[in-house]
């Protein structure tokens, strides 16, 4: 073996075609994250935390952030829940998609 030549690690090939093809779908904008079309697929998450805890949920989407989440959901089972949307969406640095499950 010569300076420079590439040692073989035993490690699998890439495989020739892509695992899944891609369903064709139309392109849309989520704030500023593209997604469906021709648009790389997005990481997305979801908080655990309750949602109503603003600075709680904030944190969180933080964390995931900096992890590198682009798009993040949050449940609204309840009313409190839904009434934190505006500051948490306002506050966040990616979008925020709430999950409305209000129960009668």
């Amino acid at each position: 073996m010569t300076a420079g030549e590439p040692v073989a690690l035993g490690l699998p090939e890439l495989p020739a075609r892509p695992l899944a093809m891609r369903r064709h779908s139309r392109r849309i904008q989520v704030g500023s994250v593209a997604v469906g079309g021709d648009a790389p697929v997005s990481v997305q998450s979801m908080t655990t935390t309750r949602t109503s805890d603003i600075g709680a949920t904030l944190q969180q989407i933080a964390e995931l952030t900096a992890s590198g989440c682009q798009i993040v959901r949050v449940a609204c089972p309840t009313q409190d829940d839904a009434d934190a949307l505006r500051t948490i969406a306002s506050k966040s640095q990616i979008p925020v998609i709430a999950d409305i499950h209000f129960q009668p």
